[in-house]
């Protein structure tokens, strides 16, 4: 038994300022490399699985890409066809497995980019069995899910990559040693975000119960139990790349039963569109001065206070000083936050650990939706942003963390400036952090601070929530908003709903 594996990975927002059209933006995995995943992630409970099963693993290649936005048709092209010809000089074969995104976008023509890669092999290998992983945010298309047996995230924040995978290989063995013969429908629901309405899970077993999707995926494992039922899945998409397929969607898999797919991918599709209005309820949403006036005055610290408009994990640049400004207008104490700058990254450096700076901070990559704010403030530390996340976070591993699900990240250099009334922010040159170990390694207490503000929509809550005292979500701008109906869309799907709140819709 010969399986050749592969992965591409790309969460495209189409609204960013930043794009991906060059191959330095790309992180390159070839060959054996591919066989040395983080232990928790989708391929590292692919290879997990088939471990026992005696099989050749053939690793090809894996590309991987920076937050950011449209990618370049050929550097597309080049990932596409290096991973397309290696799988072809595997050959013959009896699998393929795929670890992807779901939600990449290239230039023209490659709206469904990874549908793309997918029929490209399929040229190749012909109709032997292909099984994928992909993100919760997937906007699959159609063609993929017909070709490509899919085993998406079931969880937002997403914890489960790793069972994902297992699954992906449990069936992909089936298929190849003929003992089950799968059938996918897939339905499109007209329902474009909310990410932070989307959530499945929580820690506080009382919030959990009540959030709409986790309720919706008590009944996804009701029909998953069903005989003959392999996969049903709920797809949050993804609102920030603007293709055909953004909206949600849900797909079910069974053991050569088309009527049971049907049946139950409606099953399920109905009842996410009847309680639709539910995903607007999870979460309110704080106009920034409100937010942060809630916060000062809340009785128990630290407070979170989340950036929504300028997600890193949505492509956005991270260096939006909006909560900032207002932090300082409002006088606010005790409160840490981050920015991406690399220009206060090198003043802060060139300056010394307690210099006092005057400087511009923030808005020097976007200044679409803020400006730069000046303000005047000590270096407390400089460090190379390297640090350990003990987890449990985002995109890797459960709520119980072992000693397999530590892994490492590298923020790039970093300064902390302290600003006005003990207001800490930590300058990086490359990302800034949605978990509380990026705080923590640069050296803010958060049971100090009142106040964490955190740039994230969704993936901060695996890691902050167990921890602080409360958190509020902020209406802040960028390409990140929760505002859809601003953002300039040319080939989403219309009508759709909330933008189009009067729609009508039957399944």
């Amino acid at each position: 038994m010969k399986i050749a594996i592969a992965a591409l990975h790309h969460e495209t927002n189409t609204f960013a300022v930043e794009q991906n059209d060059s191959l330095d933006t790309v992180h390159r995995t070839r060959g054996e490399g591919l066989l040395n995943p983080h232990p928790k992630s989708f391929m590292g409970g692919f290879l997990a699985a088939v471990e026992p099963a005696d099989a050749e693993i053939v690793p090809t290649c894996g590309f991987g890409f920076r937050y950011g936005g449209t990618i370049s048709t050929k550097v597309f092209e080049h990932c596409r066809d290096e991973i397309v010809n290696r799988i072809l000089d595997a050959m013959p074969l009896d699998g393929v497995f795929l670890a992807l995104h779901g939600a990449m976008v290239a230039a023209a023509p490659y709206a469904d980019a990874e549908g793309d890669l997918i029929r490209a092999i399929r040229r190749v290998v012909g109709e032997i069995p292909i099984a994928a992983t992909y993100d919760f945010h997937a906007i699959t298309s159609e063609w993929e899910a017909q070709n490509a047996v899919g085993f998406p995230n079931d969880t937002n924040p997403h914890i489960d990559g790793y069972e994902r995978g297992r699954e992906a290989a449990e069936t992909l063995l089936r298929m190849i040693k003929g003992e089950i013969r799968p059938v996918t429908h897939r339905v499109f629901v007209p329902i474009i975000g909310p990410n932070i309405g989307q959530s499945t899970w929580s820690h506080s077993p009382e919030q959990e119960q009540r959030l709409l999707l986790y309720q919706l995926n008590l009944r996804r494992e009701e029909l998953e139990r069903t005989p003959g039922v392999i996969n049903v899945a709920i797809l949050g998409g993804y609102g920030y790349g603007d293709s055909p397929d953004a909206g949600m969607s849900v797909i079910a898999t069974t053991d050569n039963d088309p009527e049971l797919a049907q049946r139950s991918a409606k099953d399920l599709s109905r009842a996410l569109w009847q309680r639709r209005e539910e995903l607007l309820q999870v979460r309110p949403i704080a106009d920034i001065d409100d937010g942060i006036r809630e916060a000062m005055a809340h009785p128990e610290k630290p407070v979170v206070l989340v950036d929504l408009g300028d997600d890193p994990g949505s492509a956005c640049p991270a260096d939006s000083p909006a909560v900032l400004e207002r932090l300082l207008a409002l006088d606010a104490r005790d409160c840490a936050l981050t920015i991406r700058d690399a220009d206060v990254v090198d003043a802060g450096i060139k300056a010394g650990v307690g210099a006092t700076l005057e400087i511009e901070v923030g808005a020097g990559i976007d200044q679409r939706f803020y400006k730069p704010v000046p303000v005047q403030g000590t270096v407390r530390s400089i460090d190379d942003g390297h640090y350990a996340v003990c987890g449990p976070t985002h995109g890797g591993w459960g709520r119980e963390v072992d000693g397999g699900a530590i892994r490492y990240a590298d923020a790039g250099l970093r300064v902390v400036l302290r600003i006005g009334n003990r207001i800490d922010v930590i300058f990086s040159k490359r990302r800034t952090g949605k978990d509380r170990d990026f705080f923590k390694s640069a050296g803010i207490l958060m049971e100090e601070k009142q106040i964490l503000v955190v740039k994230s929509n969704q993936a901060h809550r695996a890691s902050f929530d167990p921890v602080v005292a409360h958190t509020i979500e902020l209406n802040t701008p960028g390409v990140s908003t929760i505002r859809y109906e601003e953002l300039p869309y040319r080939y989403l799907r219309r009508p759709i709903w909330p933008i189009d709140r009067d729609m009508e819709w039957d399944v």
